[in-house]
């Protein structure tokens, strides 16, 4: 009742001191009444037990992995002190420690914030299954990346998770920012690390190593067992399958990904719960302490290393890519760009050629790293020229073809002619003179160029010159000129004959 009155008085506007003189206590106690709930529980008194004096020797007994039974039988084979009470109050007790143990022992999470542009959290999230992916296999997986400091996110939907992909999504993620992060956080995936050595310390593979010294980031791995890390990674996962995809429905690939970059700019743009600002208005501040990109950074070329063989190849990825022939033998290094790959022994670029599709087992090659052989295999000039032509396509393929099963005793020749006419006027132009020149029924290097020379506007064949040779107008002369020729033929031949006759 008086702790109710102290209540009353003080919500009337009394002073502590006053409500301490009327109700005849002392302002202290006063002060703390007004803290304390009006109907204060009573505090429990434990009673002591009769295995409080084993609890030092339970809990040594519990890290040895000790059962109940056989401590309870320890307990009362004890020569000092036997345990006399029950058993299930002993195995009570037990469980009381052991809870207290546990809970001594645990790992309290502590979490903490990213300075700006500190810290890029990565990690792959998969979706097993899409209406519109009809084919075999449909899965479909995403890059999510999210900076710890802002919360402002990128998610890139693929059809894989190899390492190049997983890299090229990296950069295109820098190019987003504007900005190379300090520290990378991946989540152990074997793309990037190879397991733990002796230390602990992570084993990164030597591309990611390569990667990051290009572009300036350290890449950090979470701690195995560290729960709170690893979730902090995978709840990016989670949070892009429980908002992105439900009650979203996607037509195709495209589509997906048109509907991904619309959610990315929508909840980048909105407060974040974690900040309560949202993440795009806190990316200049980050982009203040990032690192700058790398001039490669826009047609970034992975690095790999190769060595020439003696046919003046290098293999890549299983396809086959020519260099000079004078580095025969010789190390060269490899940059696989999207759709180029190009190939540079130290600082020099000996080598540039379209990426063939990875393990497509195809030979690529440039006539021109060949040239100093042809003088003295013009055999092989032939056949190199006519590859190049076949690998222009379908129509030229079909026109080559043909021109070797008819030119057969003139191959090389017509070979090296439509070669001429290829170097001359490019692919486009010699694929429509080929086309045209199918249609006629004529696979000679000669149609072709009377065709591009008619296109042109030019004479089908040009005039032929020889040194010391009369021009065409000092040959032709005027019909009459002949007809008098004609005339002195005949006289000459009628004196001819009446001499004979004399």
């Amino acid at each position: 009742m008086e702790r109710s009155a102290i209540k009353v008085l003080a919500k009337r506007g009394l002073s502590q001191r006053r409500i301490a003189q009327e109700l005849g206590h002392s302002p202290t106690t006063i002060a703390r009444v007004l803290k304390e709930p009006v109907d204060q529980r009573p505090a429990t008194r434990r009673r002591r037990s009769k295995v409080d004096p084993y609890q030092p020797q339970i809990e040594q007994w519990l890290k040895a992995g000790l059962s109940i039974v056989r401590m309870l039988e320890l307990a009362r084979a004890d020569l000092e002190r036997p345990y006399a009470g029950g058993r299930a109050v002993f195995s009570d007790h037990v469980r009381r420690i052991r809870l207290e143990v546990e809970r001594a022992a645990a790992d309290v999470p502590v979490r903490f914030e990213g300075l700006p542009a500190e810290y890029l959290q990565v990690d792959w999230g998969e979706v097993r299954a899409f209406p519109f992916t009809r084919q075999r296999p449909a899965k479909r997986f995403f890059l999510a990346c999210r900076l710890k400091h802002s919360r402002w996110s990128w998610v890139r939907f693929t059809a894989d998770m190899r390492q190049e992909t997983l890299f090229r999504g990296l950069v295109d993620c820098f190019l987003a920012l504007g900005f190379v992060p300090w520290v990378l956080v991946f989540d152990n995936m074997k793309t990037v690390t190879s397991g733990r050595d002796a230390s602990g310390q992570p084993v990164w593979t030597p591309a990611l190593l390569q990667l990051a010294a290009e572009f300036g980031f350290h890449p950090e791995a979470c701690a195995v067992g560290a729960a709170n890390q690893k979730g902090a990674v995978e709840n990016l996962v989670k949070w892009t399958k429980g908002h992105l995809l439900p009650g979203r429905t996607f037509l195709d690939d495209a589509d997906l990904a048109r509907q991904a970059d619309a959610w990315l700019a929508q909840v980048n743009g909105q407060p974040s719960a974690a900040t309560g600002v949202p993440p795009v208005s806190l990316l200049p501040r980050e982009a203040a302490q990032g690192g700058p990109l790398p001039a490669t950074a826009r047609d970034y070329g992975l690095l790999e290393h190769g060595q020439v063989s003696a046919e003046a190849l290098v293999s890549v990825r299983s396809n086959r890519y020519s260099v000079p022939v004078a580095l025969v033998g010789l190390p060269v290094t490899v940059r696989l760009h999207r759709d180029r790959v190009r190939l540079w022994r130290d600082t020099e670029l000996v080598a540039d050629h379209p990426r063939a599709p990875d393990g497509a087992r195809r030979r690529v090659v440039d006539v021109a790293h060949f040239a100093p052989l042809f003088p003295k295999k013009p055999r092989a000039q032939v056949m190199l020229y006519r590859a190049a032509l076949l690998a222009l396509g379908a129509s030229a393929a079909a026109f080559m073809t043909e021109l070797s099963r008819r030119e057969r005793a003139r191959l090389g020749p017509e070979v090296l002619g439509v070669y001429a006419l290829y170097e001359e006027v490019g692919a486009a132009d010699l694929l429509a003179a080929m086309e045209r020149a199918a249609h006629a029924d004529d696979y000679r290097a000669e149609a072709l160029g009377a065709w591009l020379a008619r296109r042109r506007g030019q004479p089908a064949i040009p005039p032929l010159v020889l040194p010391g040779a009369p021009t065409q107008a000092e040959i032709d002369r005027p019909l009459s000129a002949y007809e008098a020729l004609v005339q002195v033929d005949v006289a000459l031949d009628e004196a001819v004959t009446a001499g004979v006759g004399r």
